[in-house]
């Protein structure tokens, strides 16, 4: 999704002695409340369920609690979900429009400039309409590239142009193109010809994990493809025994009140300072922190770093640990803590950790 992503800061040699933060919604960042409300920010992509267009952003994470609505999903874990183009060419624009495309149902069919040009794409993978960027020196970021997303439903004719019907392909697969025009799908007015571009995004993965307790009791890990229809987009269980999923992530804001982006000092610091972010460039590494905004935090929406932990509990109790002892129990991990009396039990539980560093995390 390079440029799809909409940065949080800008360089701009008039303002601020030589940067400039904007002032954005927290959901174009990658941390939500719940399910309901994804970041605003990622491709553009036609919703079959609701006809209407939704956000595939590629990191998605949800700070879980009781208000969420997330059914089946444990009270107080997390939710991450990850979506990315698989077989993409690597390239920002693959072939340029010849012809305006004003909607997202105006014609069936792009138009490409030069011949040859559409053999390339192959039948059932997406491509990525694009506007030409205009980050940069006095550019505004928030005026994004648009980013929509069609799948092809028939092999190029002629190797000038791509069909993106509104039918599903791959032995009944989700229908991905819509049918009539779709508010938001095509922004700004629509593609203009010369000017927009066609990127190969090959085959969409598009998943989601999150834990939830089974018909036994047993707490598992979930893991939901959601770029695939009926039974194959069902949440499946990937591992037994995992009762607890959370997610933390960090941005070298700079350890100043005013986030001046030149003073970052190149060291993800972490505290318990949970609101200000003066000391702490972790999100929901401790309780109460907040939703990451522009006025408070540095806005944080491409992640230096994403810290995955797992709380792995055995699927049986054992009888030798003796609860009034040794208080054995549930385990604090991130902001997920248990409040007091903390809870007990005979399990035995492993915490596993990893931290991961984006490749793809700058803008530009």
């Amino acid at each position: 999704m390079y440029q799809c992503v909409r940065p949080a800061s800008y360089y701009n040699a008039t303002a601020n002695n030589g940067s400039r933060l904007l002032s954005v919604s927290p959901s174009d960042g990658p941390l939500t409340s719940n399910l309901a409300t994804s970041p605003q920010t990622g491709i553009r992509a036609f919703d079959v369920s609701t006809g209407n267009m939704q956000w595939i952003a590629p990191l998605w994470i949800i700070n879980n609690d009781t208000s969420d609505g997330a059914t089946g999903v444990v009270q107080n874990t997390d939710v991450l979900s990850v979506a990315f183009g698989n077989r993409t060419s690597g390239t920002d624009v693959d072939a340029p429009l010849s012809l305006a495309f004003a909607s997202s149902a105006a014609a069936t069919t792009i138009s490409l400039t030069g011949a040859n040009m559409g053999n390339m794409f192959r039948r059932g993978e997406f491509i990525l309409l694009l506007a030409t960027p205009d980050w940069g020196f006095g550019s505004d970021p928030t005026n994004d590239r648009g980013c929509s997303m069609f799948q092809i439903t028939a092999d190029p004719a002629g190797g000038i142009t791509l069909a993106h019907a509104a039918t599903a392909i791959n032995n009944g697969d989700i229908v991905w193109n819509p049918g009539g025009d779709v508010a938001g799908m095509v922004p700004g007015g629509g593609y203009t010809g010369g000017q927009t571009g066609v990127r190969n995004f090959g085959t969409l993965t598009w998943v989601t994990f999150f834990v939830q307790t089974g018909a036994n009791g047993i707490p598992n890990l979930m893991m939901q493809q959601r770029h695939l229809a009926g039974a194959s987009g069902t949440a499946q269980v990937l591992a037994e025994g995992i009762e607890d999923l959370q997610v933390s992530f960090a941005c070298d804001t700079g350890a100043i009140a005013n986030r001046n982006l030149t003073q970052v000092n190149g060291v993800l610091d972490e505290g318990n300072d949970d609101t200000t972010k003066k000391s702490d460039e972790w999100w929901n590494n401790v309780p109460a922190d907040d939703l990451p905004t522009i006025n408070t935090d540095g806005f944080c929406n491409l992640p230096t770093a994403v810290r995955l932990t797992l709380v792995v509990r055995t699927l049986t109790p054992d009888d030798l640990i003796d609860t009034g002892v040794t208080a054995n129990g549930p385990m604090d991990v991130e902001d997920h803590r248990y409040a007091s009396p903390r809870p007990t039990d005979k399990y035995r539980r492993r915490v596993l950790t990893t931290t991961v560093y984006p490749r793809n995390n700058k803008p530009l």
